[in-house]
């Protein structure tokens, strides 16, 4: 049993995710908050495995979320968010979330960004991973190591993966099993000593594996 709260200050948009969750075969136990009152007695009382978040700034308090959250570190979190500022797009990615979305997303990019926090994996829709790299023409970054230590095969994952592509996009793009994507992502990090997508994707643009488009 997965343990989900869906915060969002529409009641509707609420309904119609549990509605997609009750589709699956998967099994889910699910509680619900509208602003960052109910949020933060609901996350320290249901200890959820996921947060699915749509951060609206009026209703709710980006910082007081994840000091919360500091103290259930277990909890991954999902963003499917109707909010295109960048500066709020570009805060919530450095907070370090396991997935973005937004409201226009389809529904298997729900369930695949679900199955990714649950395995500890991320999952960004394009529009995120185009603000990512768009901000990062900005951001200094020095690679731990250079890209020649990296092969050929780890290069191109390092690609896929910061133009948000999941596991299982990869693995059949690629002929490869999930199960190796997965250990070749595990391996980049650690050879890389980093710690996020969002990291990745700094070290992508500085080293030269992915370049910005004009």
């Amino acid at each position: 049993m997965t343990r989900i709260i869906l915060a969002d200050a529409q009641p509707v948009f609420r309904e119609g995710i549990k509605s997609l969750l009750a589709d699956h075969q998967n099994n889910y136990q699910i509680e619900e908050a509208g602003n960052s009152a109910e949020l933060r007695p609901a996350l320290l009382a249901f200890h959820p495995d996921i947060l699915i978040l749509d951060y609206d700034p009026s209703f709710f308090d980006a910082d007081e979320i994840f000091s919360t959250l500091s103290v259930i570190p277990e909890c991954k979190v999902i963003i499917i968010s109707g909010q295109k500022r960048k500066v709020d797009v570009l805060k919530l990615l450095d907070c370090n979330v396991y997935c973005y979305l937004t409201k226009e997303c389809r529904k298997k990019d729900i369930h695949e960004a679900i199955h990714c926090a649950i395995h500890g994996e991320k999952f960004f829709c394009s529009f995120a991973v185009d603000v990512l790299l768009s901000d990062r023409k900005r951001t200094p970054f020095i690679p731990q190591i250079p890209p020649e230590g990296l092969s050929a095969r780890e290069t191109e994952i390092i690609r896929h993966i910061v133009r948000g592509k999941s596991n299982k996009e990869i693995a059949s793009e690629m002929h490869l099993s999930q199960h190796t994507v997965h250990t070749h992502r595990r391996n980049i990090m650690k050879k890389l000593q980093l710690h996020s997508a969002v990291e990745l994707c700094n070290y992508a643009l500085e080293s030269g594996i992915v370049r910005l488009e004009n």
